[in-house]
């Protein structure tokens, strides 16, 4: 007897039992004992005495099973994709980028009142600069950064806009160039905000287009599974991303809380989902 193979075997049928999603292997199990009864009942009963309801049950769990182990399969491939992704830490390294490159010295141009950025606004009227307004992208076509001007001039347009936006340049200490975002003016009040939709995360995009298509198949698997996995790929690493940056703001929070006012900061940044930044610009221009 050669117990190699049957080692083999036994290890495979392991592996499909444990990969076996329940529901469907009990729906697709009930409708092969239906089916059982349906075949003895045809064989040894005769078709007067049976029970003719077995048939269209049997057809139905095996549909009904054969669907939820279809449906479980697809969704354990797709929810992977967010493991695979994590595995790269590819969010984390985009925030701590972001956090440091761009907001940090934004943070101090806005607690600095002799910073340069106050006469800018001044300029425009009489107003304060107040704080920092983060756009998270959520959707895939959102990530591109050629279509984030379109997005910013839809925020100052239409009915209920309350806010012009213009471009600004930020000085920052050390950078031989300016930090270059758009800044928000209220029409009918004094409040001023600086505005940004991340370019960086655009990476993630392409990231979760290259990770989708990685697999034992060579990426040649279903395509709507593939845009599946690089929704949920990008909609999982813009999740970190913002996780991240909310992480530095709360130690900034709770280690300026302990300085003088005014560098002490009240929440100066507002890190909200794209859809809802123009929602937001309007709250802060009310309070």
């Amino acid at each position: 007897m050669d117990w190699t193979r049957i080692r083999h075997w036994a290890t495979r049928i392991r592996v499909i039992v444990s990969a076996w999603p329940p529901a469907g292997a009990l729906f697709l199990l009930l409708s092969f004992v239906v089916t059982a009864l349906w075949l003895y009942e045809g064989l040894f009963v005769g078709p007067d005495e049976g029970h003719g309801w077995l048939e269209p049950l049997a057809a139905i769990l095996a549909g009904l099973g054969a669907f939820i182990l279809a449906a479980i399969l697809i969704i354990r491939r797709v929810d992977g994709a967010r493991n695979e992704a994590s595995g790269y830490h590819l969010a984390r390294g985009l925030a701590t980028g972001y956090y440091f490159n761009f907001l940090r010295p934004l943070i101090d141009a806005v607690r600095d009142p002799k910073h340069p950025v106050h006469a800018t606004v001044s300029s425009h009227g009489n107003h304060r600069l107040s704080g920092i307004v983060v756009g998270i992208p959520q959707e895939i076509s959102e990530f591109d950064p050629a279509r984030h001007g379109a997005l910013f001039d839809a925020l100052s347009r239409g009915s209920g806009a309350g806010f012009d936006l213009k471009p600004v340049e930020v000085l920052a200490a050390g950078r031989p160039r300016p930090i270059h975002a758009r800044l928000a003016v209220s029409r009918s009040g004094t409040t001023a905000l600086i505005v940004d939709i991340p370019t960086t995360l655009a990476v993630i995009a392409d990231f979760a287009e290259f990770l989708s298509r990685q697999g034992e198949d060579g990426g040649a698997g279903d395509e709507f599974v593939t845009a599946a996995r690089k929704t949920m790929m990008a909609s999982a690493e813009t999740g970190r991303f913002q996780d991240v940056l909310e992480e530095f703001m709360d130690v900034v929070h709770r280690v300026g809380s302990m300085e003088p006012r005014p560098r002490s900061p009240a929440p100066l940044v507002h890190i909200v989902p794209l859809r809802r930044l123009r929602r937001r610009l309007d709250e802060l221009a009310d309070s």
